[in-house]
């Protein structure tokens, strides 16, 4: 009978482990993939930043080119107005020059044909007196340097022409030069912004593709716990049967043996009686007695209380946690959840408490779900801390671990534990 009822917890064991195993596997799978999905959502979004920073340099170096065209056409517009005013100063000086070049011309024709030198000469040679001779040798001077003057500076308005209108002509096709550069850089970064708004729509795309996925995947972990969670409980409903089994077949042993025991009786000697000196006939006498002997009684096994349940999932997990390795289910105390929701809510600024590394009673996760999600992050040290490196691992599957209690606040989550 024994036998029979090890059998019957053996089977409902390896039921209970065969059911949660695959579960928290297939759990365990869908968080890495959902890691591997942020991951990817970051880099993508990353890369987004960057085109999108690309994107804005380039329309800041276009509006740069936009302004010095701008610029450039304005100095264009300046010098060809310039260029106008010194076609008309040229002209201008063209007259004057033309002017200059007829009396110079003529000046020496009347030196040729009247022989202005030999009037100049008997003009001195004529004078009254010194002073009169100083005087007019100083008015034949000044006609001199007039005369050279106007020379000189018929020579210098020509070389100012052909200065102003090398200078406009240089400036002019600078101007032009500069203005075909701009245009083909202008062409060359439009394209390149069109290029860029391409790869943008396609990270953009990619990105909106990958949440997608992540959002089949949340929902694909939602579906598996809550599958679990059913299992569990259809499980735990199936112990209950079993152990109810178990305990009536032990009761029925217990009274079968019971009615089967028989009782024996033993006789012992009683001590033997002395001779009487006031008698002549001694009386002897014999004491006889029934023992009765019974076989060992046994007492009922009480069935053994299950442990305080809680609907919570970060606790759930963790009972599927320590099933899936062989270890008893903790119980819910709702005292230390009440601790550990005013733990957590004492961490809103996301830094851990310094006292919590002298106890071994109590792990904190950031910025992790509830559930199966923060179970497995601890399981498997994702983003933890602590001395051993396995020191959240190690709280989860603490043997000696019989109550805990998870609380919330924020995105801090804090599990206690007795």
């Amino acid at each position: 009978m024994k036998k029979k009822n090890l059998s019957l917890l053996i089977v409902s064991m390896v039921t209970v482990a065969g059911t949660i195993v695959p579960i928290s596997s297939l759990a365990e799978t869908t968080d890495k993939k959902i890691e591997q999905q942020d991951k990817e959502i970051s880099a993508l979004k990353e890369k987004q930043k960057g085109v999108a920073a690309q994107i804005t340099t380039l329309e800041e170096e276009i509006s740069s080119i936009f302004d010095e065209g701008i610029s450039l056409n304005k100095q264009k517009t300046e010098l060809t107005k310039e260029s106008e005013q010194l076609k008309k100063d040229i002209a201008a000086l063209d007259v004057r020059i033309n002017k200059r070049t007829e009396a110079i011309q003529k000046q020496g024709r009347n030196v040729q044909v009247n022989g202005q030198g030999t009037q100049i000469l008997d003009m001195i040679l004529n004078s009254e007196s010194i002073t009169d001779a100083v005087g007019r040798v100083q008015a034949i001077s000044s006609i001199m340097t007039a005369n050279n003057d106007l020379v000189k500076q018929q020579k210098e308005d020509k070389a100012l022409i052909e200065s102003k209108k090398s200078t406009i002509q240089t400036n002019l096709a600078n101007v032009e030069k500069a203005t075909v550069q701009l245009e083909k850089e202008k062409e060359n970064l439009v394209a390149k912004q069109a290029d860029l708004n391409v790869l943008k729509a396609e990270v953009e795309a990619e990105t909106s593709g990958a949440e997608s996925s992540k959002s089949k995947l949340l929902k694909e972990q939602q579906e598996a716990l809550k599958t679990q969670l059913a299992n569990e409980a259809k499980n735990k409903e199936a112990k209950k049967v079993e152990t109810a089994k178990a305990d009536n077949s032990k009761a029925t042993e217990t009274t079968t043996t019971q009615s089967e025991s028989t009782t024996e009786t033993t006789t012992a000697p009683s001590n033997p009686g002395g001779t009487n000196e006031s008698t002549s006939n001694p009386n002897e006498g014999n004491t006889s007695g029934n023992q009765e002997s019974t076989g060992p009684s046994e007492k009922p096994v009480a069935p053994v209380t299950p442990p305080v349940t809680s609907g919570d999932a970060t606790f759930q997990a963790l009972n599927s946690l320590r099933a899936a390795h062989g270890l008893s289910p903790v119980s819910w105390d709702a005292g230390l959840a009440a601790a550990a929701s005013s733990r957590a809510a004492s961490m809103q600024d996301f830094q851990v408490p310094s006292d919590h590394w002298n106890r071994g009673d109590e792990v904190i996760a950031f910025m992790f779900a509830p559930g199966n999600s923060v179970i497995m992050a601890w399981y498997n040290e994702t983003n933890m801390t602590s001395p051993s490196g396995t020191g959240h691992r190690d709280w989860e599957l603490n043997p000696g671990m019989t109550r805990v209690g998870f609380g919330y606040a924020g995105g801090v989550i804090v599990g206690h534990s007795a």
